[in-house]
């Protein structure tokens, strides 16, 4: 899920009355191969003071509010808005940035548009509730435009390709792409399902609208009812890989890979319930992005749990085996974790939050799992949800107090470390003590007797510094294993991950050594990326 540049806007806003609602109604001229935009925005503003403020390059031609001009300052737009609200005009153009692989803000190219939301391509006060809009968009041949929200209506002559959008709810400000494609539709129930292909991916179309619609069916009999009118899959110029509500735009180069098809895609489409359907918001008890985590754990883990257990305790191991390569001043708590910046914050973010879904499910259990979810997603879509909202649903699932739980695994850095302190077969079973670093945690550490009857599975409740328990066997025990399928987010001990290259690539104290003829050339510490 990509960052939003919010600070490029610099949309500011100072209005009592935004339960009036903000309204786009947008028509835009877009020439992605001359970088040129026009646009014509009648915004319905709330009451109260707005400060605008396009992207460089835009340039207001017109502003009248209530059919008055308003005074412009370079690409500034101070509005003062009566009681009862009003309707700010706005013309604009200008030339967009080149379309680069590091053109986050957007821009236009030989080979498309890309102008995402929160970018500047259009104008809209910060705070408060996302906007609706409706958003007529015309390009000529041999483009084809696609934004986030509704298909209206489509148009297409010798000149060029039209089309309007629309999106009546709270959900976010519209994105906006263009492209030399060609376009595959499906209709799957009353979803419109659409690939946006260049030519050399054509072949692909019909394999991923398959895969779209069995992911959206899966996940919608999980959580609730798909929230778009359809999903759409573009193909970009850039190497990127980007979920937006109702669509997804990856790179062109990667598309053929089967990875892209198995994890990447319904990781996208899972977003549309995390992140567009229910927004990640700041308030309550924990700050953070919570959805990149559920989003993990309900799309690449699950199917990773689909191909069977020794698949999904690989990717726990890979989980665990990349946080132990992060050095300790990188680590941070899941409370500060806003967007992927870096491999840093993926480990945390991503796999950590993951984990902690499954430890969460593993104490209260699937079914009470599941209607937690189906609950989060009843009371909170289309609206700010952030940690606490999770745990008053799951509290509410479960009848379990899950405070102590969130709490360590959400707001505190590091880990915890198990050690076997001591075993040995006692009577009927096997009596063991456990022990784990501080400060300690509350844990639920399962554990594998191997017996001369087979194999049998406990769960030991660690909640302190040392727990010493004995646990009654079938049969005589030969062999004991502490979390052998790594199911508790913890520090692995050694031996039980070789070293791998993200040790490396994870410090930044590493020093590189060329091989050559002659003495060993040092290199200085990499640089943050």
């Amino acid at each position: 899920m990509r960052t939003l540049l919010l600070a490029l806007l610099a949309v500011l806003a100072a209005a009592p009355g935004w339960a009036a609602g903000l309204h786009h109604d947008l028509t835009v001229t877009l020439e992605p191969a001359a970088r040129r935009l026009e646009a014509v925005d009648r915004l319905s503003l709330p009451a109260g003071t707005h400060r605008l403020r396009l992207a460089p390059g835009l340039v207001v031609g017109e502003a009248l509010l209530n059919g008055k001009p308003v005074a412009v300052r370079g690409n500034a737009l101070p509005v003062t808005v009566p009681e009862g609200g009003g309707e700010l005009l706005l013309r604009y153009a200008g030339t967009l940035p080149p379309l680069t692989p590091d053109a986050r803000g957007g821009g236009g190219g030989a080979e498309g548009a890309y102008l995402p939301a929160g970018t500047g391509w259009l104008p809209t006060p910060q705070g408060g509730p996302p906007p609706s809009w409706r958003l007529s968009v015309r390009v000529p041949a041999p483009f084809v435009a696609v934004a986030t929200g509704r298909l209206v209506e489509e148009t297409r002559d010798g000149a060029g390709y039209a089309a309007t959008f629309a999106e009546e709810r709270s959900v976010e400000e519209p994105s906006l792409f263009a492209g030399a494609w060609q376009v595959t539709e499906r209709m799957h129930g009353g979803l419109r399902l659409r690939t946006y292909f260049h030519p050399e991916q054509a072949g692909l179309a019909d394999e991923y609208l398959d895969l779209g619609a069995r992911s959206i069916d899966a996940q919608a009999a999980r959580i609730g009812a798909y929230p778009f009118a359809g999903f759409a899959i573009l193909s970009a110029p850039l190497p990127v890989g980007l979920g937006f509500p109702g669509l997804t735009y990856i790179g062109r180069q990667v598309m053929p890979l089967p990875f892209i098809r198995a994890q990447s895609l319904p990781h996208e489409i899972l977003h549309n319930w995390w992140g567009n359907g229910v927004r990640v918001g700041e308030g309550g008890d924990w700050p953070g992005n919570w959805s990149e985590g559920l989003t993990t754990f309900m799309a690449d883990y699950a199917a990773a749990e689909a191909r069977g257990e020794d698949a999904a305790r690989a990717m726990r191991l890979d989980w665990l085996r990349d946080y132990a390569a992060l050095p300790a001043e990188r680590d941070s708590a899941l409370t500060d974790f806003r967007a992927k910046v870096h491999d840093a914050a993926q480990i945390v973010g991503y796999g950590k939050a993951a984990m902690l879904f499954h430890m969460l499910r593993a104490e209260i259990g699937a079914d009470a799992f599941d209607a937690g979810i189906r609950r989060f997603w009843e009371e909170k879509r289309f609206t700010d949800a952030g940690w606490s909202d999770l745990r008053r649903s799951f509290e509410a699932a479960s009848g379990r107090d899950l405070g102590p739980f969130f709490t360590q695994w959400l707001t505190r850095a590091g880990a915890p470390t198990l050690e076997l302190a001591g075993a040995k077969a006692e009577g009927g079973g096997v009596a063991l003590t456990l022990r784990q670093s501080e400060p300690a945690y509350g844990l639920t550490v399962p554990v594998e007797v191997r017996t001369a009857a087979g194999t049998e599975r406990h769960t030991i409740r660690l909640d302190g510094r040392e727990a010493t328990v004995t646990i009654p066997t079938a049969a005589a025990p030969r062999a004991l294993s502490v979390d052998p399928g790594f199911g508790l987010f913890r520090r692995l001990a050694p031996g039980e991950a070789p070293p791998t290259l993200r040790d490396v690539t994870l410090d930044h104290a590493a020093t590189t050594v060329l091989a050559a003829d002659g003495p060993a050339i040092p290199y200085p510490p990499r640089t943050a990326n």
